[in-house]
């Protein structure tokens, strides 16, 4: 023998535990008790926030990761990992564009880079990821190619993520001048100052022709895709409504 005294929800408690769609009038809940031949369902719902905004940094960090462990593995190995590094005018080494920013000649190396990566990174992942990884893939395709192009004697490897350091350095500091929104011209201006006060004197030293195994090229090139991607990124685009045109009735 069955009885109805099972207990009951309030409107209240019912939007709170089973959402906006519980009080609907066809719900189960929203009745004294279900229609004939409707089976008794608790339509949970679980309501999660899509805008995830530390998510954003994720991908900074996560090719940071990558870069520490391939060169723990490459110090552990006997085996060399840069021999997978781009190797300049060498057709067969171009697949190093995607390969020779992750490698490094030593944690030395890796840690100068490393904190210009991860502070210069963040700032254009503040963003959005889509961002970071588009600025972060122009300017290695643009450094490496240039350094690919330039570097000399033939067959020299180039290693390192400061191609794209520069990149990074060289879209703060020029991405205000193609934006006409006056508050991001604001904001963009104020990041890029702060990215030039910190980095400026080392950055620009780093562009000039030197003879100390450093690869100029690679970084002159990622500042010149900096400016690249911030020119792609955020230039005029033209409308794509045209106006229309004054009609006549005869």
């Amino acid at each position: 023998m069955s009885s109805d005294r099972s207990p009951r929800f309030t409107s209240e408690e019912s939007h709170f535990i089973f959402g906006n769609d519980s009080t609907a009038p066809d719900s189960p809940r929203s009745v004294g008790r279900p229609s004939a031949g409707q089976p008794k369902v608790a339509n949970l719902r679980t309501t999660v926030s899509h805008n995830h905004r530390l998510s954003r940094f994720v991908p900074v960090l996560v090719l940071l990761a990558i870069m520490w462990v391939i060169e723990i593995i490459d110090t552990v190995l006997p085996a060399d990992l840069d021999v997978l590094s781009l190797q300049s005018w060498n057709p067969l080494s171009l697949y190093g564009v995607a390969t020779s920013p992750l490698l490094h000649s030593g944690f030395g190396h890796l840690t100068a880079n490393t904190f210009p990566f991860l502070i210069l990174g963040l700032c254009i992942a503040v963003e959005g990821a889509r961002r970071f990884w588009l600025v972060t893939v122009i300017t290695a395709v643009v450094s490496g190619l240039g350094a690919w192009l330039t570097t000399l004697p033939v067959g020299q490897h180039i290693v390192g993520a400061s191609g794209i350091v520069f990149g990074f350095f060289g879209y703060l500091a020029v991405r205000t001048w193609f934006t006409d929104d006056v508050l991001r011209k604001i904001i963009y201006f104020a990041v890029g100052f702060f990215v030039f006060i910190t980095y400026g004197a080392s950055m620009v030293f780093g562009m000039l022709p030197q003879d100390n195994g450093i690869s100029w090229q690679g970084h002159l090139f990622g500042f010149a895709g900096g400016i690249l991607a911030a020119w792609l990124i955020h230039r005029k685009r033209p409308s794509l409504t045209r106006e229309k045109r004054p009609t006549s009735q005869e």
